[in-house]
């Protein structure tokens, strides 16, 4: 019968305030964990959006491009690339809004045909460079090396690959990713634009 009576009681005690304040603090502890892994896991989604992005983009230009929708007068000879503004380009998707939720600057995204041939056939790459409204992207790298993580937010236009200087006849350097998260600032390729397709 004690035990009983002694354990209404303490049912009837409750929690302290030091308790309760424990509790608290650990519950904030743990959301702020999940805030901070979340937030990492949808901005590293963005970025993979934004390649993703680019990538359609070089391949709506290589369809062009086989297709022969471009004017023989500015097709790229050896050393030299077309520039081709990813405002002139029409996805499936119809939008030129970012994964950021702003537009492509169209001034400044472009993919680029590069004619790296030295001899013999022409061959060509294709390399990328997207930023939008708001600073987010990367400059000129080749389609293939594009990755998530190279892809800056809020300050790309500072990068050494960005070409801000994108008009016929002007040269720009184009750049390898050599890594997931890295490009060579000192070894790039160099071409003059035999002409810029926009809308």
């Amino acid at each position: 019968m004690e035990v009983i009576c002694d354990m209404k009681r303490f049912n009837k005690r409750g929690f302290t305030l030091i308790e309760l304040l424990a509790v608290i603090i650990i519950l904030a502890i743990l959301m702020t964990l999940a805030i901070t892994a979340m937030s990492g896991y949808i901005r590293g989604a963005k970025k993979d959006t934004f390649v993703t992005t680019a990538q359609q983009y070089a391949n709506a230009v290589r369809l062009s491009f086989v297709n022969g929708e471009y004017a023989s007068n500015v097709m790229p000879s050896r050393g030299e690339c077309l520039a081709v503004s990813t405002n002139s380009i029409a996805l499936e998707s119809g939008s030129h809004k970012s994964s950021f939720g702003q537009d492509f600057d169209a001034n400044s995204s472009f993919v680029f045909i590069y004619n790296n041939t030295t001899s013999g056939e022409d061959q060509y790459e294709y390399y990328v460079q997207m930023i939008d409204n708001a600073g987010n992207g990367f400059g000129a790298l080749l389609e293939s090396s594009l990755n998530g993580d190279l892809v800056v937010e809020k300050d790309a236009a500072k990068e050494a690959n960005f070409q801000d200087s994108v008009t016929g006849g002007a040269s720009i350097n184009l750049y390898h990713a050599t890594s997931n998260t890295t490009y060579d600032k000192d070894n790039f390729e160099t071409c003059r634009i035999s002409g810029v397709v926009s809308k």
